[in-house]
């Protein structure tokens, strides 16, 4: 059986398909992945093959567009205290109307052309290489379009806790904004409808919510990839904390959610060992560390889980599921709705503490910090989620559903 997989430009949205991928190329499957240039290193350092035929998409820029709009429309909610930012460049303003719409074409923010564009190269490369089956990621509907031009199914990989029926303000990740070339090829501009099956990567107790049907699989981590330093792989004989702080963060909520000199801080005094891991250019702006911090430059997060009591993060879904896997209590400071909505659904586990990002300060961190490593249920939580992330189907398990879907006999 050939697969494609189609990917969006956010490469924590499709990370978690990766080990489906695997499965399916170990199962003596072809697994090709359809995506924009930029993403192609990334896919082939996966061990998966990239077919970059899509013109680029901005998606911070997009999603930034978007808040801006309901900002200035009044329609996104106060508590989020979502900060005035550039659409385009992501600069922080005074207030929002500093931003002049009138003096950007829309060409410079509107992605029909583009989206338009991804269409035709799905269908084209659908048409040439006769795939059984399209596999995409929630943020990326144009390869349904091939997918049904070409008249075989297609499966939604979801992300993590965010669903295809959210109602919550932030949390519709189902795209809504339509290339003209939907109504070209006699597809609804209705995506929850264009769904209809998803791989589901949570636990029973996190399911996000969906009318599609669900193909329950094992959330398998991958973090892209990296060494494990020796030291690394040893527990310590202090407890240890991994802090994990997304890059994506600034460029959605500007300077106010890089939040990490305030962790630091906060556990600078306590007798525990802490791993730090972000990229160079987050690391080159911390200045000097406290003495209890070890900074690790592009660590995967998944394979430091084994000796790592307490993970902090932004409650991006990869950080969190990857932790739950480990069976890891979680301190999860979170902005914007999306990381909200995460952490407080695994907070809602008992598996750990989610915290607003926008009112933390060293001391409540610090609190937090001592109670989910001195609190055993929190521990007791974290290992009964690990054991239901266990209990389901793994990637190689789901390749008999996958070929079944395909077949027409599901």
């Amino acid at each position: 059986m050939r697969v494609v997989f189609a990917v969006s430009d956010y490469r924590p949205h499709y990370y978690p398909m990766v080990p489906l991928g695997w499965a399916l190329q170990a199962a003596g499957h072809e697994v090709r992945v359809v995506c924009a240039p930029k993403q192609a290193p990334l896919i082939d350092s996966a061990g998966l093959t990239p077919v970059p035929l899509l013109d680029d998409v901005d998606l911070l820029k997009m999603t930034r567009v978007w808040n801006h709009w309901q900002q200035r429309e009044g329609l996104a909610p106060e508590e989020l205290e979502l900060p005035a930012l550039n659409p385009m460049t992501g600069a922080e303003l005074d207030r929002l109307e500093d931003f002049d719409w009138a003096e950007f074409p829309r060409d410079e923010w509107w992605p029909g052309p583009t989206m338009g564009q991804r269409i035709r190269a799905m269908v084209g490369f659908v048409e040439q290489w006769r795939p059984g089956l399209v596999v995409h990621d929630l943020l990326y509907l144009d390869p349904v379009v091939a997918a049904r031009d070409a008249g075989i199914p297609s499966i939604c990989h979801l992300t993590g806790p965010i669903g295809t029926t959210e109602t919550e303000w932030g949390l519709d990740f189902v795209p809504q904004w339509f290339s003209e070339e939907f109504d070209n090829h006699e597809v609804p501009r209705d995506g929850e409808a264009l769904i209809d099956r998803v791989v589901d990567i949570c636990p029973p107790s996190m399911s996000p919510p969906t009318n599609a049907l669900r193909l329950p699989m094992r959330y398998i981590p991958y973090n892209g990839p990296g060494s494990m330093p020796l030291w690394a792989q040893k527990r310590s004989h202090k407890p240890r904390v991994c802090i994990m702080w997304s890059n994506t963060l600034v460029h959605l909520y500007g300077s106010k959610s890089f939040v990490v000199p305030t962790l630091l801080a906060a556990l600078a005094d306590l007798d525990v060992e802490v791993v730090l891991t972000m990229n160079a250019d987050a690391l080159s702006r911390l200045g000097p560390i406290p003495a209890n911090v070890r900074a690790l430059e592009h660590c995967p997060v998944h394979i430091l889980q084994e000796t790592t009591d307490l993970m902090v993060h932004s409650a991006g879904a990869g950080a969190l599921l990857t932790a739950a896997a480990a069976g890891v209590p979680q301190l999860l400071v979170t902005f914007g709705a999306e990381y909200r909505a995460n952490g407080r659904r695994l907070a809602a586990t008992g598996a750990g503490v989610q915290l607003d990002g926008v009112r933390i300060n060293a001391e409540t961190v610090r609190e937090s910090a001592i109670t989910l490593l001195d609190d055993p249920s929190y521990r007791h939580h974290a290992q009964a989620l690990r054991r239901e992330m266990y209990d389901m189907p793994t990637p190689a398990d789901s390749v008999r559903g996958l070929e079944s879907i395909a077949a027409g006999a599901e």
